[in-house]
C-alpha cells in the first residue's frame, strides 16, 4: 500500500494561540505512520489565523476523515477541515 498527502485546515479557539506549540500538539497525536510535512499559518478573520497543515498518512486510511477525528480531540481546536487528499 502507498500514501496519501491531505491538505488540513486547524482553527484554534483562540486568537492569541501559539502555533508552534500548536504544531506541536497535533504531530504528537498523530500515530507513527504519519508526519506533518509542512505548514503554513494564514489570516481567517477579525485577528483569528488557522494552521494548514500538509500530511502524509497512509493509503489505507482513504479520505482525511481519520485526520479530522485525530486533530479535533486537541485541546484548542474549535475546527478541523480537509480540504483535500491525493496519493502521494
Amino acid at each position: 500500500m502507498g500514501e496519501f498527502v491531505a491538505l488540513i485546515d486547524i482553527i484554534p479557539e483562540d486568537t492569541n494561540t501559539d502555533f508552534d506549540e500548536l504544531i506541536k500538539k497535533l504531530g504528537g497525536a498523530l500515530p507513527e505512520t504519519c508526519t506533518i510535512e509542512h505548514h503554513d499559518i494564514m489570516p481567517v478573520a477579525f485577528g483569528l489565523k488557522k494552521a494548514r497543515l500538509r500530511v502524509r498518512y497512509p493509503e489505507e486510511w482513504g479520505g482525511t476523515d481519520k485526520l479530522e477525528g485525530l486533530f479535533g480531540k486537541i485541546n484548542g481546536v474549535q475546527g478541523v477541515e480537509g480540504i483535500a487528499f491525493s496519493k502521494a
